[in-house]
């Protein structure tokens, strides 16, 4: 296979500075990246329990939510060879040439020269060289970024006896073109703000910030570019990206190269993740919530949420993340046929999973087919609390040879009764107070 460079950068979540950045030359992007952890002194491909995301561009951003670390690497040019390093290699001196898998150290961030030392008044100004070699930022850096901040959206509750939390919720635009590096650690700092005023109050804490790319006034266009949560229980912060992973997996397949953690793992954070349905403002959201969690939880093609509407009798798609969501959200369904309505029968915690689901003679394609996939694997969870069914939850094509697992279906089994049980409350939490300053 031959051999490609990339660039690798490894840092603090929520740092200025990075651990590593540097080129480097592998076959691969898993490659680059065991090369790239083995100079911070770490060893290994994908950490495990790590959020994997590959970009149709090629670019791969890891986040380790246990060691608070961000991996990138994307493909990169063969880094050019400045003079002072061409006559170190016609030099009579003996060196050994690096070998295919050896870093290739950035200019800008070149910490030595390997070449002999010329006398001082013939060294070139360093800095001189460092910046005409430097690349050009294609953002305002974050200092810059804070003075357009607009406040859009704001969240404060205090603990209640149905949920002994201080929660803190801040909506913010940033009407200028910004990169995601400096979106994270912008978000990063106004936790720290809130984190501040809330260091006196009692009891647990909960903050969330989200930056927006767009102004917006009862609801956002688009998801925000990113999401900083911190919950004083847990010892991370959890940071997300929301608008790029919509963006890759709003039409494309999802099939994770990664394999699934062990199910104790995915139970845990399943279990984790699931009180933040307390903070849910309807049920739309909160299958939204659900849908991207089993989507990283349970890899497969094609995820759904249907709600049965009463007054029309079908089933109407709330929410689907992978392969046709688009053509299939708002899409309603008759609740009397198909997979779909056998699955509507089923009793709590029962799922219903088939290996060859079109083999099966209740299958009907207009109603249990998904636009543009292939659909083999089929897996039904019905939204039931209490006897009372109010929906359906439906994945496909999973991510083990194509399939679903028993422990895929403990899992999806989980979330789908913490789901139920917020569905069938039907309270909606008070939304957020829409505000007009800025900063």
């Amino acid at each position: 296979m031959a051999t490609k460079y990339w660039k690798v950068e490894i840092s603090e979540l929520g740092g200025s500075e990075p651990l590593f950045l540097g080129t480097v030359q592998a076959p691969t992007w898993p490659g680059a990246l065991q090369q790239g952890r083995a100079m911070i002194g770490e060893s290994g491909g994908v950490p495990a329990g790590a959020s994997c995301n590959v970009n149709p561009n090629g670019t791969v951003t890891i986040q380790d939510a246990r060691q608070r670390r961000r991996y990138q690497v994307l493909p990169a040019e063969a880094p050019s060879v400045t003079p002072a390093v061409a006559d170190a290699a016609t030099s009579t001196t003996s060196r050994p040439r690096p070998g295919s898998g050896d870093p290739i150290p950035l200019q800008p961030k070149a910490a030595f020269d390997p070449s002999p030392k010329p006398p001082a008044q013939a060294v070139p100004e360093p800095t001189r060289v460092r910046r005409a070699s430097a690349p050009q930022p294609t953002s305002p850096p974050p200092a810059t970024v804070e003075s357009k901040l607009i406040l859009l959206a704001s969240r404060d509750e205090n603990p209640t006896s149905s949920s002994p939390i201080h929660f803190r919720e801040r909506m913010f635009a940033i009407p200028v073109p910004f990169q995601t590096g400096t979106g994270e650690k912008l978000a990063t700092k106004l936790l720290r703000d809130v984190q501040n005023e809330l260091a006196r109050e009692r009891g647990a804490k909960f903050v969330r910030i989200e930056l927006f790319d767009h102004i917006w006034k009862r609801e956002p266009d688009r998801a925000p570019v990113v999401r900083v949560e911190w919950k004083d229980w847990n010892e991370s912060i959890d940071i997300e990206f929301p608008l790029e992973d919509e963006t890759r997996h709003s039409e494309a397949p999802r099939v994770s190269s990664v394999a699934p953690p062990p199910t104790e793992d995915r139970l845990a954070a399943a279990f984790e993740a699931c009180h933040d349905l307390l903070f849910m403002k309807n049920r739309a959201e909160a299958l939204e919530f659900a849908v991207h969690l089993l989507e990283e939880l349970v890899p497969s093609e094609a995820t759904a949420a249907f709600l049965l509407d009463i007054n029309t009798d079908q089933f109407r798609v709330v929410a689907a993340r992978g392969t046709g969501a688009k053509a299939r959200h708002g899409q309603g369904l008759p609740s009397a046929s198909g997979l779909l309505a056998a699955a509507s029968e089923l009793g709590e915690h029962a799922v219903l999973v088939l290996a060859d689901a079109a083999a099966d003679p209740r299958f009907n394609e207009t109603i249990d087919g998904i636009p543009g996939l292939d659909v083999r694997a089929l897996l039904y969870r019905p939204l039931v609390h209490r006897g009372r069914m109010f929906g359906v939850l439906q994945l496909a094509n999973g991510s083990v040879r194509g399939m679903f697992t028993e422990a895929d279906c403990e899992v999806v089994d989980y979330v789908t009764q913490q789901l139920s049980a917020f569905v069938a409350r039907g309270a909606s939490l008070p939304k957020a107070q829409a505000v007009t300053e800025t900063r």
